[in-house]
């Protein structure tokens, strides 16, 4: 008995209460006598342990037992929680195995031999190590949480223990295990800016955030929403305006009442005539928002508030805002608008309680930027057969639903499509608007057709006239829009082609739409398609007409006012459904509108090309249309 107690107390690990030993972190196991022959009638133990955080870890090194069935003679037996292991004979098998690891932070081993002996043996019993080693708590799942990890962001293994922490922005909760977003404070200075969680990046899910702003008294808080975008249901286009269901943000200014905002249309500037304000962020977990920022100023009295920019806004450069010498400057929402001069503006507040500026006397309107979208398509491939554009590379693109015919389109300012006339033009008769509904905002079908915009009026080129389906002469058209578009990285306006401009053979452009991807069978995408494709010499272009009358005879004819694209030996190509969209040419990376695809015959096959409607032929037309019907 006392030869057993000896055997544990030198084993035992760090936790023992052991007043005169030593720490011990690794040791060695053997069988009595070894390496000579072990003795019969043998029953020895020995107790592992180690402290939290560390587990226990055996390597057998030797294993020479005297085998009998199921180990019931002679054995070796390693406990651990509820796994045992029973080892007898020459077990070349554990020997080359991993490391056993406890379950826990205990381990027994016990050694047994029976009398039962029918014959001398030479069995020279075991040999194993063991240590210490430090748990990965890290690597562990938790089953609280749900989310595979004993943290629910960022997990820090330390010896014998770890520690759980978040990214910017979260707070670690009670728990030191779950993170979760601050976006709750009270904001006591006079001036600054504040943001959505995570702006510029989209705002998480769930969200329920609470600011509240409060500056000294006399003064009051101005709002200055510098971008917005907060999920709506039904888009800002609706009748009744957006509905507000999931996502909003609601500003709350004592003695008035709330005011709940989504949608993609900036507020703009909000003059509070209060002390405090609360502004409440909530999104919901369907739809995405891009979230707000504002920046916040406080004022007494002074100069009256700045006008607001409609596609702008102000901010305070210098002074306090409003009160005498105080500078402000408008800018323009980039990349989307610009000044038509280039540089922003600034005012002065002056002693007679005016904003003054050297820019007095010009027209402070931010004015669209055209062809210039925030994402360049790096490669290009063919629309038929399907190459799908990415978000954001062809802005311009526009799907119009004509009494349930689909075809293109291209933006060309707030509130006006370029298209072809075909389409909308049947039996002489023009369509009416009601019967257009005008798709864009996206390069996903599906999510295009949720929200239609509506036309207000067509106006179809009054010398197009093809009575007999053979003449395709001036076909192109515009559409007024009943509300003019808010520009961003998904909707802006191509550029019309300059006074004179040329079009020279070889000239790469951009072919995009929604039309079919495969001939047979016809397949519709689901996605915005687009393709690289050369502008083709008008010779090359007739002679292959010409060769396709000899075997087709009711071929519109090829006039100036059109011009070929594609490749000689075809494979790329639009197709049907893509009529009306846009052919975009591009000078140093502002893309401009050359053509609007009118007809072709047999997409993509060789020696055939698309004819496009030479938009630059007609701007005096286009800019006079614009002009009559209210303006860009």
């Amino acid at each position: 008995m006392e030869r057993t107690f000896f055997a544990v107390w030198i084993v035992c690990l760090s936790v023992c209460q052991c007043r005169q030993q030593a720490e011990v972190t690794s040791g060695t196991l053997q069988s009595p006598d070894y390496p000579k022959p072990y003795p019969p009638n043998l029953m020895k133990q020995w107790h592992l342990s180690a402290p939290e955080g560390f587990r226990i870890q055996l390597k057998l090194t030797h294993v020479d037992i005297n085998p009998s069935r199921e180990c019931s003679l002679d054995s070796l037996t390693v406990k651990h929680g509820e796994t045992i292991s029973k080892i007898c004979g020459q077990n070349l098998t554990q020997l080359s195995a991993e490391p056993i690891t406890s379950e826990g932070k205990k381990m027994t081993i016990i050694f047994q031999t029976s009398d039962f002996n029918p014959e001398f043996h030479q069995h020279t019993g075991f040999l194993v190590n063991f240590k210490k080693i430090d748990v990965d708590e890290c690597s562990k799942a938790d089953p609280k949480n749900g989310s595979g990890s004993v943290c629910s962001q960022m997990c820090v293994n330390t010896v014998g223990s770890y520690y759980c922490s978040c990214y910017s922005g979260y707070t670690l909760q009670p728990d030191h295990q779950t993170c979760l977003l601050s976006c709750n404070a009270h904001i006591f200075k006079q001036e600054g800016r504040l943001s959505s969680p995570r702006y510029p990046d989209p705002s998480p899910p769930n969200l329920s955030c609470t600011y509240v702003i409060s500056v000294e008294d006399h003064f009051t808080v101005t709002l200055n929403f510098t971008d917005f975008h907060v999920h709506s249901e039904d888009g800002e286009d609706a009748e009744d305006g957006p509905r507000c269901l999931h996502h909003w943000l609601q500003v709350t200014v004592p003695d008035s009442e709330p005011m709940m905002l989504c949608g993609g249309r900036s507020p703009g500037v909000i003059a509070t005539d209060s002390r405090t304000i609360r502004l409440d962020y909530k999104t919901g977990d369907e739809g995405l928002s891009r979230g707000w920022s504002l920046s916040y100023s406080s004022s007494a009295s002074g100069c009256e508030e700045p006008e607001p920019l409609l596609n702008g806004g102000v901010i305070l450069l210098s002074g306090s805002q409003n009160q005498q010498d105080s500078v402000i400057q408008y800018h323009c929402n980039e990349p989307f608008y610009s000044f038509p001069w280039g540089e922003n503006v600034t005012f002065t507040c002056e002693a007679d309680r005016k904003w003054r500026s050297v820019h007095q006397d010009l027209p402070l309107t931010c004015t669209p930027v055209c062809g210039k979208p925030t994402r360049i398509i790096a490669d290009y491939e063919r629309i038929l057969g399907g190459r799908e554009a990415p978000a954001g590379a062809v802005p311009w693109q526009v799907l119009l639903n004509i009494e349930g015919v689909r075809v293109g389109g291209v933006v060309v300012a707030e509130r006006w499509i370029l298209t072809a006339a075909h389409d909308l033009k049947h039996s002489r008769k023009s369509m009416s608007s009601e019967a257009v509904q005008v798709h864009l905002g996206h390069t996903n079908l599906k999510a295009l057709l949720k929200s239609p915009v509506l036309a207000a009026s067509v106006h179809i080129h009054p010398e197009y006239n093809n009575s007999d389906g053979l003449d395709r002469d001036n076909d192109i058209a515009l559409i007024r829009l009943q509300k003019p578009l808010t520009f961003n990285a998904a909707i802006m306006p191509i550029c019309l082609p300059a006074e004179n401009r040329k079009y020279v053979a070889g000239m790469m452009g951009v072919a995009s739409g929604f039309g079919i991807v495969d001939i047979y069978p016809p397949r519709i995408p689901k996605n915005l398609n687009y393709a690289e494709l050369p502008v083709v010499d008008q010779e090359t272009c007739r002679h292959s007409f010409t060769e396709l009358k000899k075997r087709r005879h009711n071929l519109p004819r090829l006039t100036d006012n059109m011009f070929c694209v594609g490749l000689p030996e075809g494979g790329q190509s639009s197709c049907l459904g893509d009529n009306g969209g846009p052919f975009a040419l591009s000078d140093d990376g502002q893309f401009w509108a050359a053509g609007i695809d009118s007809w072709g015959v047999d997409c993509g096959k060789q020696g055939t090309y698309r004819v496009y409607t030479k938009v630059a032929n007609y701007l005096d037309w286009i800019n006079q249309t614009i002009h009559d019907n209210g303006g860009f």
